[in-house]
């Protein structure tokens, strides 16, 4: 019988490749919620990436945090409560 797809190497575990890394300056839209999609904006454009898998860290000057394909680090371009006001 034909082997169609054959792993060559035997190893049970493989490690898994290395998430992409996104660094934006821009502002997130909504509160950034686990197991949900996050939303911000950049460049007048809304982006919406895969669903949220951890908040690694969150500050007053930026937010990074994972999601099922990469890593986030969006950068805010002006503190939070200097043009708009943050409400949780």
């Amino acid at each position: 019988m034909l082997t169609l797809f054959q792993n060559k190497n035997n190893n049970q575990y493989q490690e898994p490749a290395p998430k992409r890394e996104v660094s934006v300056t821009g502002a997130l839209t909504d509160v950034l919620r686990l197991g949900l999609p996050a939303l911000y904006l950049y460049q007048g454009s809304l982006i919406r990436t895969s669903t949220v898998q951890a908040i690694l860290e969150a500050s007053t000057s930026h937010v990074r945090f994972e999601t099922l394909n990469s890593i986030y680090t969006i950068c805010y371009n002006n503190q939070p409560g200097e043009s708009f006001r943050v409400t949780a």
